[in-house]
């Protein structure tokens, strides 16, 4: 088996590895010249996003030019562009789709000559109102942004509504031919389509600068007055805008502001790719090392299939065990109000408090529901004891995989932790969050036990 790896080895790396630096070395006993290349490795590590709570709403408001097909066309090319105005409402899901209300005001009109004989002018306007769904094609495409791509959005827009239209055409003379007002109710409408592209770069967290360009279909063929001799009328607009993001302030960010990867963290990876050359005793050295590596993956699979069957047994406790856990729980809960309202009295001083029933799951920053109480508790006494002025939250876990992969999951299980918090009234700007891995055990590595009360969630308050 060593003797097929390392043929596949050999063969890799005559196609993919021409950058390598070789040393040449005698061996006395066969009197031959064998290649000892030195060692390149490559590492790989993706830095997983922080998830940060987001908000929804924004406000656009635009102007510019809009250029409008329709029967009778007009005398001068110039004559077709006028100066139009619109505003949009949109609530964004997610950093990929949003759905919004969008109002626009375009005026439309020009000189006209039907014939040889006959001229006349053209006044008309629509106000246009449609609900239309946003893609962001930037995240899209790319999921992973930085630097100029993190400020810069670009999103296609679809939609459909109606069109409140009204058109009035005189001859040469202002005599009046045909004014849309006097048929039906006076305010005739169409249904109509559009198809957008926006450009929108974020000046900062709540104002963004944006340029669009529209398409708009309108289901009437007479905008202008008379019958188009081909398909119906159209428009066409270039609109520069300016873009509100209500809530965008502290900790949060609006939706239109980050990427897919802040709004859906994951723990990214860390890939490995060793490259090696030759059959020589330095490659069979990696091999074994890379089998000892295994084994101590192996070993560490076996631990935390252990730790799941001691969490599954916990379903089998006694009612009465379960009684001590809610009950030593409560004792927590009303020693950390207590504390609270000891600082508030002495207006200074530190009150530390731990809890290793905050759960997560596996390898993971997301809470349990088995948390929600707890943290539920927490927070009604941080919100019913105003009288501190900072919270620090740090996460802590046991020795089970690498040094810094602990380190990460820690920071990130506190943050999970702060952001619930904040959904239930805790005030932002007094949060901050800690992450130390496996650094501060309180208790041994070796047992289910120990591990589990090294895994958790600790809180300094302070004035």
């Amino acid at each position: 088996m060593k003797n097929l790896l390392v043929s596949l080895i050999l063969l890799t790396s005559v196609l993919g590895y021409t950058r390598a630096q070789n040393e040449t070395t005698t061996v006395p006993a066969q009197n031959v010249i064998v290649s000892v290349p030195s060692e390149e490795a490559q590492i790989k590590t993706s830095t997983a996003c922080d998830f940060v709570p987001v908000t929804h709403w924004s406000l656009g408001i635009k102007g510019g030019t809009n250029y409008f097909r329709v029967n009778p066309v007009g005398m001068k090319r110039a004559d077709l562009f006028h100066l139009m105005a619109g505003a949009t409402l949109e609530y964004t899901f997610n950093p990929l789709v949003g759905l919004g209300l969008e109002y626009e005001y375009n005026p439309y009109g020009h000189s006209y000559q039907l014939n040889s004989t006959q001229t006349g002018n053209l006044e008309g306007l629509t106000h246009d109102v449609l609900m239309y769904g946003s893609v962001n094609l930037a995240n899209l495409l790319l999921p992973y942004r930085t630097n100029f791509w993190s400020k810069m959005n670009i999103y296609g827009d679809a939609g459909v509504g109606v069109g409140f239209y009204q058109f009035k055409l005189t001859d040469a003379n202002q005599n009046l031919i045909i004014d849309s007002r006097n048929y039906g109710d006076g305010v005739p409408e169409t249904m109509m389509a559009k198809l957008g592209l926006n450009l929108e770069f974020n000046v900062s967290k709540s104002i963004a600068l944006g340029g669009e360009v529209q398409y708009r279909y309108y289901d009437r063929a007479n905008l202008g007055g008379y019958e188009m001799s081909k398909g119906n009328s159209e428009a066409l607009s270039a609109t520069i805008g300016l873009r509100l993001k209500f809530g965008a302030n502290g900790d949060k960010q609006h939706a239109r502001n980050i990427s897919m990867c802040e709004y859906y963290p994951k723990q990214a990876p860390v890939i490995v790719n060793k490259i090696v050359k030759d059959n020589t005793i330095e490659t069979i050295n990696r091999l074994n090392a890379l089998e000892i590596e295994n084994d101590s993956i192996n070993k560490r699979n076996q631990r935390l299939s252990d730790e799941m069957k001691a969490i599954k047994s916990l379903s089998n406790k006694p009612a009465t065990v379960i009684v001590q856990n809610n009950d030593a729980l409560t004792d927590k809960i009303q020693k950390l109000e207590n504390d609270l309202k000891e600082l508030s009295a002495k207006n200074k001083g530190v009150v530390n408090a731990s809890f290793d029933n905050i759960e997560f799951e596996l390898g993971s920053a997301k809470l349990t529901s088995n948390s929600y109480s707890t943290l539920d508790r927490i927070a009604e006494v941080l919100v019913r004891n105003p009288g501190w002025a900072k919270l620090n939250v740090s996460g802590h876990t046991d020795s089970s995989g690498s040094a810094k992969f602990n380190q990460k999951l820690s920071k990130n299980r506190a943050n999970s932790v702060k952001i619930y918090l904040l959904e239930k009234n805790v005030p932002a700007t007094s949060i901050s969050v800690s992450g130390y891995g496996e650094d501060k055990p309180i208790a041994s590595n070796n047992t289910n036990e120990g591990r589990q009360k090294n895994r958790r969630v600790e809180f300094q308050i302070s004035k």
